[in-house]
């Protein structure tokens, strides 16, 4: 049986439900590919049987001259179309098609659109006859409209024709584009598309449309030649637009590489801690305690979010030097000897000798070397006191004190929460910075027993939780 089933996949390895998928999924892209090109189709045999019809009803094209600038601009303006969705794109090249719908009459109006949309050939002809079909027909229907609203020769009467077409033309390009979104995906990003087509032709509305009807009432009022003064301003409004659009874009991509240059922070040190679990798992688990407590003080203390970040990167390798300890020592029951007590003693110096060679870490890498120094300037390796001491490494000295009292060690048991505060309120402003100690206190304060137990966290649950949070705090200091 097992052979007639693998006998039935095909030469590549692949499985016949594999194969059958993909079937299914190149018959449903077909299918919608043929909707896709009926549609189209349709559209654009409405626009050619409207435009038949006009022509039939007594309409000629309008103004020779204002159509091919009207034209020329539309066709200029396609080109510097800019991406402002997934399914949508953005451009002036809507001001000529509707400067012409409502002064030059709905032939010249769907001539203009047509033409400003050869600039878009090239692209998905399916999408390419969409397009153009819906134009065509919009514009069409618009110019119409606009011609039974009467002629008006004050700015009130033409901000009422400018306002319908643009209303008609735009409106109906979203409900089209929507359309065009359901045939290739789904009702609910077919919603998504014309919410946002709404909202974009809401704003050109709102800015162009009084240029069309100030452009519209100099074209009646003084000289049909006032069109050619559209080019210029018409490309380059399109021109900032296009700028305005790269440099978002740009904005976005910069705070995306940001965000990944913070996960692989991140990653990088949960690495180097994975490597200390892998010497002595109280170790790592309780670098991962101090992390969590480093980053709560500083934001107990009003830190920004990047110096949040770096305390809890300095808690999370406070003891990468550990690395370096012998084998037995950390682990060792009894008494110290004095080479072992120095061998310990050296971790600071050899973290942020490890840390210091990595760009980036030059801060975190001090805070390391300096977080056994003393506030009364007995600590090690640099016997450094009070505000010469890094705040980091203030910081994580007390986090660090406290975590390793309420966690149990090879050579005693661990303190109750409220006997290790004791003994660090006795050790402020000696080995402790006070206002550090202070901010730890209104963090337990408000934090809920498991978190004050000081009991050791899983290091693996704790990093992963680390990671998911994307840095947010366990607890919400005031």
């Amino acid at each position: 049986m097992s052979r007639g089933r693998s006998s039935q996949a095909r030469k590549d390895g692949t499985p016949r439900s594999a194969q059958r998928i993909t079937v299914e999924a190149n018959e449903l892209a077909g299918w919608r590919a043929l909707r896709l090109w009926s549609y189209g189709t349709a559209l654009n045999v409405m626009a050619v049987g409207l435009l038949a019809g006009v022509f039939a009803s007594g309409y000629r094209l309008g103004p020779l001259v204002p159509t091919v600038v009207m034209a020329l601009a539309a066709l200029v303006s396609e080109k510097q179309s800019v991406r402002v969705g997934p399914n949508l794109e953005a451009s002036v090249g809507f001001l000529p098609g509707l400067f012409a719908a409502v002064a030059l009459g709905p032939i010249s109006a769907m001539i203009v659109v047509g033409v400003g949309l050869l600039a878009a050939i090239g692209r998905p002809w399916e999408r390419w006859l969409v397009w153009n079909g819906s134009r065509c027909l919009w514009y069409g229907i618009a110019a119409l409209a606009v011609v039974h609203l009467g002629s008006g020769d004050n700015l009130a009467q033409l901000f009422t024709k400018v306002g319908v077409a643009a209303v008609i033309a735009m409106g109906g390009e979203a409900v089209s584009g929507t359309i065009t979104v359901y045939i290739r995906r789904s009702a609910d990003s077919a919603l998504s598309h014309l919410l946002e087509a709404l909202r974009v032709s809401a704003l050109g509305m709102i800015v162009y449309v009084p240029v069309i009807a100030g452009l519209e009432y100099v074209y009646t009022a003084l000289s049909t030649w006032s069109v050619v003064l559209f080019i210029g301003p018409a490309i380059a409004a399109q021109r900032y637009f296009v700028l305005f659009r790269n440099q978002k874009d740009t904005a976005a991509e910069l705070s995306r590489a940001v965000k990944q240059l913070e996960r692989v922070n991140l990653s990088f040190a949960t690495a180097l801690v994975t490597a200390l679990d892998a010497r002595d798992h109280y170790t790592a688990g309780h670098s991962a305690t101090v992390a969590v407590y480093a980053r709560d003080i500083a934001v107990q203390c009003g830190f920004s979010n990047g110096d949040r970040d770096k305390a809890h990167l300095c808690g999370l390798l406070h003891d990468i030097g550990k690395i370096g300890v012998p084998v037995g020592v950390l682990e060792k029951k009894g008494a110290l000897a004095k080479n072992e007590r120095a061998s310990i003693e050296s971790h600071a110096e050899v973290g942020a000798s490890i840390l210091g060679r990595i760009e980036g870490y030059e801060e975190i890498a001090i805070a390391v070397r300096h977080h056994h120094e003393r506030y009364d300037g007995g600590g090690y390796p640099d016997r450094i006191e009070g505000d010469e001491i890094p705040l980091m490494a203030r910081i994580v000295s007390v986090a660090d004190a406290y975590s390793a009292m309420t966690s149990e060690r090879p050579y005693r048991t661990a303190l109750s929460s409220d006997e290790a505060r004791e003994r660090i309120e006795e050790e402020a402003e000696k080995q402790f910075d006070p206002q550090v100690v202070a901010a730890f206190w209104a963090v337990l304060d408000r934090a809920g027993d498991v978190y004050a137990s000081g009991a050791d966290n899983d290091f693996e649950n704790e990093l992963a939780g680390l990671v998911a949070l994307q840095f947010e705090p366990s607890v919400t200091p005031g």
